[in-house]
Parts: structure tokens; sequence; C-alpha cells
């Protein structure tokens, strides 16, 4: 079965569907000159017309700040005045051509915009179905950043990662979220999904006919093109709960979605406590699991079979989005720092200490700072030291210097900025605070776990020692810690393949209590005085 990617078909379709009379600007396709008009949305960056027009090429992985540099189009005509952010990120030469950010403008009326995109580009061609019908799985773990699937057949497995493609849109949630309130943002965002699902069956030997979608209830949402009106705006709801087969489109099987149980807590936390509840080394009542990501959830289970569930939104930082140097993992991108006698080395994904160093991870950075407060160079406010505490630590000092207003440390091929740390205080808040609340809902203290489980984006290479010197949990704290991978994932598969997981999800919806930890009354407090490096 071969079918044209919806994008492509959008982008020439795009100019047909708006009203008469509506401020437009117009998009070329740089490889065969075809042009349609895009009509203009108040309050949408650029990025996500040229997202929503199938015409978005980069993968803007800065949250809009200018920093990444991938979301770069050429203007033909009326180009905005360069910003200060994009005299740093675009060369002169190419600035005076009309090159910008897309993220940083909105559309500009009657301007006309080059795109790397064609009629006849990006054809998917699906496999003939598996054979055997529970002979074959595909689990999906579809995240805000990544979608990381596994697929097995007669016991041999093949798995990887992507981007996932709504990335264009915005590296959150509630971006999406509005751009999903208009209906060719919707449709965008839906098409955005089902073509990586596309993406991935495609590569593989047979089209699996058991298939299990996990993520969180807004992600879910998006991908099946649901409305959203109850996610967009407080106060949430979910008013499709999941638990049953539903189909992101026509020519692919039907996909199981494990229970929706609370707005932003969803398949992927079911599936992780799932998972880890059939593990051979299951820990015990109580314990809590904490998939951490662009959006964190947590689930604390009771000994009495209680569950609360708990959600807040961390920033794009745990997946290396957003930060100056941030990248997803992959070779060549740092998973974590060794102090060295010439003051910090990257060690790689893998292992490996020597190559070009091309970004960091979210743990990579987590473990930048956790060394940085080690050595002084950072202090607890996460400010960067003034009176360094040892020769090494002078040394490393000798790299800070003001770059564009902003105080950045230079440690080789390494930048850290102000900024950077800023977000890994944010990450480390939202986390406290998240926890503090369930453990107190529960009458629980931290001592009283039995385990604190991390996957998510931290699940497979998470240092607790590190985190405890960043302040996440108490003194004495990363004994509790287990780095248990995707167990989202590993729930999904479960999900694919077994009748009787299905029905243990069923069963679990009935056993959940949300927490809402932004509507506490000591959030906000909460959240400040845990904005620094203390534990």
């Amino acid at each position: 079965m071969t079918l044209p990617d919806e994008n492509i078909l959008r982008f020439h379709t795009v100019g047909r569907m708006f009203a008469s009379g509506m401020e437009t600007f117009r998009v070329t396709s740089r490889k065969d000159g075809r042009s349609v008009a895009i009509p203009i949305e108040s309050g949408f960056t650029l990025a996500q017309h040229l997202f929503i027009a199938g015409a978005l090429k980069g993968r803007p992985l800065c949250s809009g700040a200018g920093r990444c540099g991938l979301c770069q189009v050429e203007f033909a005509t009326r180009a905005p005045k360069p910003l200060p952010e994009e005299t740093e990120r675009i060369s002169p030469a190419r600035l005076l051509a009309g090159w910008r950010l897309a993220c940083k403008h909105p559309p500009v009326p009657d301007a006309e915009v080059f795109a790397d995109c064609a009629a006849d580009e990006m054809m998917t061609t699906l496999p003939e179905p598996c054979a055997g019908d529970a002979r074959a799985y595909l689990g999906i773990d579809l995240g805000t950043t990544s979608i990381e699937w596994r697929f097995v057949r007669d016991g041999l497995t093949a798995q990887g990662s992507l981007y996932n493609p709504q990335l264009g849109a915005g590296s959150e949630i509630m971006s999406r979220l509005a751009l999903a309130r208009t209906p060719s943002g919707a449709r965008a965002l839906k098409n955005a999904v089902a073509g990586a699902v596309r993406a991935i069956v495609s590569a593989l030997p047979c089209l699996p006919q058991r298939i299990c979608l996990a993520g969180n209830t807004a992600m879910t949402y998006l991908a099946l093109g649901l409305d959203v009106s109850g996610l967009a705006a407080a106060p949430y709801r979910v008013d499709w709960p999941g638990r049953e087969v539903a189909r992101l489109s026509a020519d692919l099987p039907g996909i199981y979605i494990p229970p929706l149980v609370a707005p932003f807590v969803g398949a992927d936390v079911c599936c992780g406590l799932l998972d880890l509840e059939r593990r051979a080394d299951a820990p015990n009542p109580p314990w809590l699991l904490a998939d951490l990501g662009t959006n964190a959830e947590f689930a604390l289970v009771l000994p009495s079979g209680e569950v609360l569930v708990a959600s807040v939104p961390m920033g794009p930082a745990l997946e290396g989005v957003g930060m100056s140097q941030g990248r997803l993992a992959g070779p060549s991108v740092a998973a974590a720092f060794e102090i060295v006698p010439s003051g910090l080395a990257p060690v790689f994904f893998g292992g490996g200490r020597d190559g070009e160093l091309r970004g960091i991870s979210g743990t990579g950075y987590l473990s930048l700072a956790a060394k940085l407060r080690r050595l002084g160079v950072v202090e607890e406010s996460g400010r960067f030291a003034k009176a360094p505490i040892s020769p090494l630590a002078a040394k490393i000092l000798e790299g800070l210097q003001d770059d564009g207003g902003e105080r950045c440390l230079h440690i080789g091929d390494v930048a850290l900025y102000a900024s950077d740390v800023e977000a890994l205080l944010k990450v480390k808040a939202a986390f406290c605070v998240a926890v503090t609340l369930l453990l107190d809902h529960a009458g629980l203290c931290f001592t009283s776990l039995s385990e604190m489980s991390l996957a998510g984006a931290l699940g497979a290479h998470v240092n607790g020692s590190e985190l405890e010197v960043l302040g996440f949990f108490p003194p004495g704290g990363a004994a509790k810690i287990r780095a248990v991978g995707n167990a989202s994932l590993a729930g999904a598969c479960l999900a694919a393949q077994d009748d009787e997981a299905r029905q243990w999800l069923a069963g679990l919806s009935g056993r959940v209590t949300q927490i809402d930890v932004a509507a506490a009354p000591d959030f906000q407090r909460l959240y400040l005085e845990a904005m620094s490096f203390a534990p």
C-alpha cells in the first residue's frame, strides 16, 4: 500500500482552506516552484504556520527561544527586521539574503517564504500484514519530544527512536494544545504522528496487527485528533478515557490505547506501572514511579492498592531540548561528565571518552551541574561562584565570561549559560514540589518509600548520587533510587501482546486518585523554596 505523505498533500491544498478576506502569506516550493497562499491565524508563529502547511523542514529544539537555529527559513520578500537572537545564529550574508528564525516571528502578510518540499516527495509503503497475529506485536512510547518503539516477532526484537514530528508545532504540550484548537492545526498534529507510525512500520518486515500506543493523555488526544478543549484550559477533564482500540488513520491497523486516568497522566504511566508490577524484582508498596520528561508524571503506589497520580510541566530540558548545546541522546552527545586534572571531560553515550562533542543530553546537563556543584563552581543558588574554593575550581572559572548580556562558562568544548542552570533549577523545583505534595497527601515522608523508580528521559542513564547533589531528594536518598529504563515502552509491549495485561490495565483505572499539584494552596511557595540546589 503506497500513500503520499499528508504533509505534502497539505502543502498543496491548504491554500484552498481559508475564508475569503483573511490575510495570507505565500509559501513557494524551492524544488518545483509551486506556491500556495497560507491563511494567517493570530497568535501563532511562522514556524507553526509552516508546520500546518507541511513546509517546515527543521525541528525547533529550543522552545521558540531562538537558540538552536534549526527553524531557519528564507524570505523572498518582506523579510522582517533581524532580532538579536538571529544575529547570533545566522551569518550576516544569510541575514542579508532574507533568512530568519521561523519561531521568532509571526507570519508577515503578503510575504513570500521558500520551503523545501514538493508533491512527489516522501512516499510511504506499508508492508504486508504479519502472518500469525499473536506472533508479532509493536509497542510505541509517544513522548512529547521523541517516539520510541519496539517490534517483536518470534522472539526476535527490533527497536529504535525518532523525533516526534510535532516538534514543529512547539516543544511543549500547551503550545500544541493551543494549535489543536484550530481545525487545520488539529489535522496537522494528528497527521504528524500517523506519518511517524507509518515510517516505523514501513521499515518492519511485516505489518503487526497488535499495536499499543502509550503516551500521556494530551499527547494521545493530539495523535487521535480528539477534541482537546478539556485539556487546553482549566478546569481540566478527560472526555475519552482510552482502554480500547482506536485508529490513527484508515490505512493503519487498530491501535490499543491504555487507560488515560487523568488530564496529564495517561497510558505511559499506566504501562510503566504494568511493567514494574510484573518484574521479578517488583518494588513493595509504598513506592513511587517518576516518569520524567517534558511533562513529569508520578504514581505513588500505596499498600492499600490505591495509586495517587500527579503531573507537573518541567519543560524540555531533560530531553536536552531548549538548552544552549542540548541534543537528544545519540553519538557524539555527552551523557555525563567526569572530573579530570584539566577540569571536566564529557562521557559519550556508549561510554566513549574521545571524539567530537556535538551536544549534551538532559542527563549530561544534570551530570555537568552536579560536578560543578561538587567543585564549588556553581553555588547552591545556581549562580556561578565568585570565590573559588580550590585551584581546579579557579581554573574552570577562568572560562566565565559575558555572552550577549548573559553569564556563560566555557569549559573546553562545553558552554554552560546561566539560563541553562535556571532551566535545571526549574526541573528540580517542579520535581520536588510534585513529590512533596504526593507524599503529604498520603501522610508519608521520603524515607517511607521502599523505592523511587525513575523512568522516562532519566530512566536509562540517571545517576542517583548526582541528583542528590542537586537537591532532588534528601541526603541519603540516592540509596532509594532505581533507574528502570523506558518502563512505558516495556509496558506497551506487554499490552500489545497480552490480553491479560489489558485486563490489568482496565482494573488500574478504578484504583487511581489524581492529586492536582498546580491547584495546591502551597504550590507557589513550595516551588520558590525549591528553586535552589538545596535538598
